[in-house]
């Protein structure tokens, strides 16, 4: 699994807080005192403020039944790998965790399987759009996934928590750190949901 910040917006703190001292005509002396407003605002549940800033991830490496949990996200934009244009004939399946060795080893015969039965619509003619719908929900994709940071703390709350999915989790907590890492003001208070994984999610 890959997540990568396609694009971020420029001093995304310093631009919410400006935006933010609009409606009281203020003004902030440096970062540290944009910061404190941002995490003010948050604090007392004012977050629409938050969605004048937002990021673009290409997320890779993930399982089409991750994709379908993301893209239910109706605020965020996104594009997916189309599976009608790209050859999906090489493609893997994600493992979960949960699989044993000999799991994984029957997950591989079936994939194996599926692709050959592909290739044989293939060449009978048949269009990808449809010898896709012979492919395991588990193979992998690729998606970019755009969302102002309202929306982006709304999806790392969800997604982030212990009873999540382990997979979309890993992904939202790896979107985290990066989103953690150029603004801290506006995701700090989301630690407590990603540190469980750093801890258990890596070992």
């Amino acid at each position: 699994m890959q997540v990568e910040l396609v694009f971020i917006t420029p001093e995304a703190e310093r631009h919410i807080a400006r935006c933010a001292r609009v409606s009281h005509r203020s003004a902030g002396k440096d970062l540290e005192d944009d910061r404190r407003l941002v995490r003010r605002l948050i604090a007392l549940g004012h977050e629409s403020v938050l969605e004048h800033a937002s990021a673009t991830f290409e997320i890779s490496g993930i399982s089409r039944a991750c994709a379908n949990q993301l893209t239910r996200h109706r605020l965020a934009s996104f594009i997916q790998e189309s599976q009608r244009y790209v050859d999906v004939r090489k493609g893997e399946l994600v493992r979960p965790p949960s699989y044993s060795e000999e799991d994984w080893q029957e997950a591989q015969r079936l994939l194996h399987q599926a692709l050959q039965l592909y290739e044989a619509f293939l060449a009978r003619g048949i269009p990808k759009e449809d010898a896709r719908y012979v492919l395991p929900l588990g193979i992998e994709t690729r998606l970019v996934l755009t969302a102002n940071f309202r929306e982006l703390r709304h999806i790392l709350r969800l997604r982030m928590s212990p009873e999540a999915q382990w997979e979309i989790r890993e992904v939202a907590c790896r979107m985290w750190e990066i989103l953690y890492a150029h603004a801290p003001s506006c995701f700090a208070d989301l630690r407590p949901l990603a540190e469980p994984w750093g801890k258990e999610g890596r070992a």
